[in-house]
C-alpha cells in the first residue's frame, strides 16, 4: 500500500523524537522507547489515520534503528537500588528482573491490541489479516514486510482475533528486525543482573553491623547444604572471620547466598556434581515437608524411618496431602522422592557426597571459582564477546 504524505511526516518526527531522547530516556514500567515515541509522534502529528499509526515502527520503510532504544528500555527496567528494608534477612538469591523477552513482549502486546482494536471494525477481520498477509494480489497486501515478517504479522494478529490476548508470540516480527537476541545471552545477562543485586545486598549487610572487609583481602565463604552453615577463609583475622560467618549465618541469608551460588554454578563447574546435587534436593525436600533431615535417621529394611518406627514416606505423602496445593501432584512427588530415599538407602547417606558450595570475595564483589564464567565486577569480558559472537547489540 502506498504511503501517504501524513505517514511520512509522522515517520520523521518519529525519528527526531528518538534523537531528541536518545541521552535521557527512563522507564517507569516497562514500556518500550519504540511504542512511547510511536504514540507521541502521532498525537503530535494530530491527523494521522489509524491506519498510519498501524504502521509505526512495523514498515521497512518507517523503522529506525531500535537497538540503543531497546537496550535503554531493558537497563531501565531493571536500574533498581538496595534499599534497607530492617529484615535480618538482606540476601535474596531470586531478585526481581524484567528479561528481554519480557519486554519484547510488552512491546507486541501494546502493537497488537491497538491492531486487533483496528481490525475487528472490519466486516471480515480475518479475510482482512489474510489479505494483508498473505493474498499478493490484495491491495491491503504488505509487500513492505519480509515473508517472515509478514508471517509472524498473521500469527500475533489472529492470536489476538481468536482469543483476545496474546497467549503465544512469533518473535520475528518487524518491530525487532534491528534488535538482535539470543537465549543463551539473554539467560547470562540475568546471572549478571543477579550478582549485582546479591553484591548491594551482601554490602548492605556488612554496613549494617559496620563491618569492613579490607580493599585486598581475598576470601572464600564456604556453604554446608541444609543447615546453611557458613566458614569464611581467607585472613587470618580471627575476629573478621567470626564477625563475617556470624551475619551470614542471621536470618536465612547463609541459605539465600547457597541459592544464588548454585543458580550461578555453569556447566563446567568443577563444584557441581549430578549425584550430591540430587542427594541435596532430595534431602532439602523431606526435611522442608515433614522436618526431618535423613543423616539423623536410621534405615531398616531398606526404608527411611522416623524415631517413632513409622516409614519416612508415608509421613512424606501424609504432609503434601494436608495441602490442597501440593495434594494434586502429591502423587508424582511421592514417586520421584520415593525412588531417591530408596536408592539413599541403598547406597548409604555419607556414601554420597553433600553439595557442598564454596565462592570467592574480592574488591567489593562475590566471584565464582571452578569455572570459566564469572559474574562478578568486572569479570564479565566473556559475555562481551560472547554477545560480539551471536551478533547481539550491546
Amino acid at each position: 500500500m502506498r504511503l501517504n504524505s501524513q505517514y511520512i511526516r509522522t515517520q520523521l518526527m518519529v525519528q527526531n523524537i528518538l534523537k531528541r531522547n536518545a541521552a535521557d530516556t527512563t522507564l517507569k514500567n516497562v514500556s518500550s522507547d519504540i511504542t512511547a515515541v510511536a504514540k507521541k509522534a502521532s498525537s503530535q502529528a494530530g491527523r494521522a489515520s489509524k491506519e498510519s499509526l498501524s504502521k509505526l515502527n512495523y514498515s521497512k520503510d518507517s523503522i529506525v534503528n531500535h537497538a540503543g532504544a531497546f537496550r535503554r528500555a531493558y537497563e531501565a527496567a531493571n536500574d533498581r537500588t538496595v534499599t534497607d528494608t530492617g529484615k535480618e534477612t538482606k540476601i535474596n538469591a531470586q531478585n526481581p528482573y524484567v528479561s528481554e523477552s519480557d519486554i519484547r513482549k510488552k512491546i507486541l502486546d501494546e502493537k497488537y491490541s491497538k491492531i486487533n482494536a483496528m481490525n475487528k471494525t472490519k466486516p471480515d477481520p480475518l479475510g482482512y489479516i489474510k489479505d494483508k498477509y498473505k493474498n499478493p494480489n490484495s491491495p491491503y497486501f504488505r509487500n513492505d514486510l519480509s515473508a517472515a515478517e509478514r508471517q509472524a504479522a498473521y500469527d500475533n494478529e489472529t492470536e489476538w482475533l481468536f482469543k483476545g490476548k496474546a497467549q503465544s508470540y512469533n518473535m520475528q516480527d518487524a518491530a525487532f528486525r534491528n534488535v538482535t537476541f539470543n537465549g543463551e545471552v539473554e539467560t547470562e545477562n540475568e546471572k549478571v543482573y543477579q550478582r549485582s543485586q546479591v553484591n548491594k545486598q551482601l554490602q548492605a549487610l556488612l554496613d549494617q553491623y559496620h563491618i569492613a572487609i579490607p580493599a585486598d583481602a581475598a576470601l572464600t565463604f564456604t556453604i554446608t547444604p541444609i543447615d546453611y552453615q557458613v566458614k569464611v577463609s581467607g585472613t587470618d583475622d580471627e575476629q573478621l572471620i567470626h564477625q563475617i560467618e556470624q551475619i551470614l549465618q542471621s536470618g536465612e541469608n547463609s541459605k539465600q547466598l547457597f541459592l544464588h551460588i548454585m543458580k550461578s554454578l555453569s556447566s563446567d563447574s568443577a563444584q557441581y556434581s549430578k549425584e550430591a546435587h540430587q542427594k541435596y534436593q532430595t534431602v532439602r525436600e523431606i526435611y522442608e515437608v515433614t522436618g526431618y533431615h535423613l543423616k539423623d535417621l536410621e534405615v531398616v529394611d531398606g526404608r527411611y524411618v522416623t524415631p517413632s518406627g513409622r516409614d519416612l514416606l508415608e509421613v512424606y505423602k501424609e504432609e503434601l496431602e494436608k495441602d490442597p496445593v501440593l495434594k494434586k501432584t502429591a502423587h508424582l512427588a511421592i514417586a520421584h522422592y520415593g525412588a531417591e530415599l530408596d536408592r539413599l538407602a541403598e547406597a548409604e547417606y555419607d556414601s554420597v557426597p553433600d553439595f557442598i558450595l564454596s565462592i570467592d570475595y574480592s574488591n567489593g564483589s562475590l566471584r565464582d571459582t571452578g569455572q570459566k564464567k564469572s559474574y562478578g565486577t568486572g569479570d564479565t569480558a566473556w559475555l562481551r564477546e560472547l554477545k560480539r559472537r551471536t551478533g547481539v547489540n550491546d
